[in-house]
């Protein structure tokens, strides 16, 4: 378990049942409208923050894990708290570093900030867009959207 100093956020699920630590910042953060993740959400999107594997210390409870296929064709795999159903993060087997910490976990709301926004073919017409980060129809590949959030980092607009 992370001493309170490596601590970057916490979080827990609806009932408590499943806390955890984050020990860094997000590789990204993005806002999915595609119909899978506006179900998952019971609203308009899904977000989710990216996070190396080892950035998540489960401190309490134990998840349960349900799998679908994506669009991508990618297995998904979600990891949710068995009593209240609550969502914790997704994970793509064939990325075994990487999660998908689901945000609305956060027990700190601001540090949320998003920097990419997929599927917004799927957005409501009611919906804005913020004027900040990267905006796709559908998807792109990891890689892709990682090389253009470097940039718009490095531009200093990200």
């Amino acid at each position: 378990m992370p001493d309170e100093s490596n601590v970057y956020a916490s979080g827990s699920c609806q009932c408590g049942g499943i806390t955890y630590d984050l020990t860094e910042p997000p590789l990204a953060t993005y806002v999915c409208y595609c119909t899978e993740c506006q179900k998952l959400s019971a609203g308009v999107a899904s977000t989710t923050m990216t996070l190396r594997r080892e950035a998540l210390v489960v401190k309490t409870g134990h998840l349960k894990q349900w799998e679908r296929m994506a669009d991508s064709g990618n297995r998904n795999v979600a990891n949710f708290c068995p009593d209240c159903g609550n969502r914790i993060y997704h994970e793509v087997p064939e990325m075994p570093d990487m999660i998908r910490l689901k945000t609305g976990t956060l027990d700190d709301q601001s540090l949320v900030r998003p920097m990419v926004h997929f599927w917004t073919i799927r957005k409501p017409d009611w919906l804005p867009l913020p004027d900040f980060g990267l905006v796709y129809a559908k998807q792109d590949t990891p890689e892709n959207v990682m090389a253009a959030l470097q940039k718009l980092q490095s531009e200093g607009s990200a």
